[in-house]
């Protein structure tokens, strides 16, 4: 134990403050009479300045009423940090305030489920502060329910909202004008088939999330109880979700690509787009995965790749979820050459493939970025199906079919692709020759009847 401190006690009298020893801004003074166990019973206080200097001399209660030094210092600790940072609380005072208002509050949302008032735009806007720390797609679901969700649903009691309203949405806004991309040249067009789908979905989301959430501080109450109202239709009940066929049919021949590399090289908005493409094209990577690779997961020497699994908040997470290894220069042997020359430059950011100021690629990024590039090249003029534009997928998709082309069997594309499932690689052979395609079906015979033994 220290020094001693004193401070006013009010009419006429000092309090006896004790510091600890290695504890600093800890202090305690003992009760005259009252013993805790073997020694006497000792309040706890913390001493601290605040941002604008001021000191503060708080106290924090009795080791009888369960506070120990321990506690005092994790709590000096976290006051500290909030001070430095500007964050709130910044004084035991205020902590204690937000408690209570954080106590009430849930004593309100608790009042406001039981009577079954909680609107759709407040488990929206819990979901979305969900999403946001855990979703890397939590920037897209914000503009849904932003753009087309909220102006519709979220005044309504959550308790209120049936499958009819569902439905309501639903042919609302696929009425609707595009706001962005190549249907706003075209006077009739309309949402995409896809956005819809992606619409109700987050619904459904937003609905499932608060049935599965309960209100803080009361595990056993949940935001939301009952039917999920945006259900997928199960034998006429619930919503009907649009037919809707994702299948990429385009690939791209060998003079597409010979003109799409050369024009990214001759007209690069970085050198790094052309670079993306080719590293795409070679190995058939996704564009969340090419964007988030990084120099110390890349074998120069070997032109082996390691793509990295992960979960939300690591650098990338395979859509399948297992780490995989890609190599480079199978199908475009100057791929190689690149990988090792971008490997040779002075290292200003961990990525390969880095962002501005040397952070990871959005991978929605590179969409945009091949869509000006198409604007340029003319290869989606006069499409009307979406599944035949191309995209920056559509490199996936050539690279799977020149592999299944040059002889690859459909296993080993499995593997180098990522899918869970070789029924998932399948979806290429539709994209292959005939005799080629007959091939690589007995070949996906075998590797099933082997994935069953």
């Amino acid at each position: 134990m220290g020094n001693k401190k004193k401070d006013d006690a009010g009419k006429g009298g000092t309090i006896q403050w004790k510091t600890i020893s290695g504890k600093e801004g800890v202090m305690y003074r003992e009760h005259p009479t009252r013993r805790h166990g073997r020694t006497a019973d000792r309040c706890l206080s913390i001493r601290y300045r605040t941002g604008d200097g001021k000191r503060h001399h708080e106290s924090l209660g009795w080791t009888s009423q369960g506070w120990t030094i321990a506690h005092a210092v994790s709590l000096l600790r976290e006051l500290k940090e909030n001070i430095r940072l500007g964050l709130r609380p910044q004084s035991l005072r205020e902590k204690r305030e937000m408690a209570m208002r954080r106590q009430k509050e849930e004593e309100r949302q608790a009042s406001m489920i039981k009577a079954g008032e909680l609107t759709f735009g407040y488990l929206a806007e819990r979901y979305r502060e969900w999403a946001n720390r855990n979703r890397k797609s939590a920037h897209l679901t914000s503009q849904l329910l932003d753009d087309h969700i909220l102006p519709v649903l979220g005044d309504m009691r959550a308790v209120d909202i049936t499958s009819q309203d569902i439905a309501r949405l639903q042919d609302i806004v696929s009425k609707k004008r595009p706001q962005t991309g190549r249907g706003l040249s075209d006077p009739k067009a309309t949402l995409a088939v896809g956005t819809v789908l992606h619409i109700l979905k987050t619904v459904r989301e937003v609905f499932n999330f608060a049935l599965e959430t309960p209100i803080e501080g009361q595990p056993g109450v949940m935001l939301f109880t009952g039917a999920n109202p945006a259900r997928i239709s199960k034998r006429g009940r619930g919503v009907r979700l649009p037919r809707y066929d994702s299948r990429r049919l385009r690939v791209l021949n060998d003079d597409e690509i010979h003109g799409l590399l050369s024009y990214a090289l001759r007209n690069p908005e970085s050198t790094d787009i052309h670079d993306m493409i080719l590293f795409s094209l070679d190995t058939g990577v996704r564009a969340g995965e090419l964007a988030s690779i990084r120099r110390e997961s890349v074998d120069a020497e070997t032109g082996t790749v390691r793509i990295l699994t992960g979960g939300v908040g690591s650098d990338r997470s395979t859509k399948g979820g297992a780490t995989r290894l890609v190599r480079v220069g199978m199908l475009f042997p100057e791929c190689l050459a690149m990988l090792r020359w971008r490997l040779s430059l002075p290292a200003f950011s961990p990525y390969l493939f880095p962002g501005r100021g040397g952070g990871p690629r959005r991978a929605d990024c590179l969409s945009r970025v091949m869509d000006r590039l198409m604007q340029k090249l003319g290869y989606n003029d006069g499409v009307t199906d979406p599944r035949n534009r191309v995209v920056w997928h559509t490199l996936r998709h050539t690279f799977a079919t020149r592999m299944l082309e040059s002889g690859v069997d459909i296993y080993t594309l499995k593997v180098l692709m990522g899918h869970h499932s070789v029924t998932t690689t399948e979806v290429y052979l539709h994209l292959c020759d005939p005799d080629k395609r007959r091939r690589a079906l007995a070949e996906a015979e075998r590797a099933r009847a082997s994935e069953l033994r």
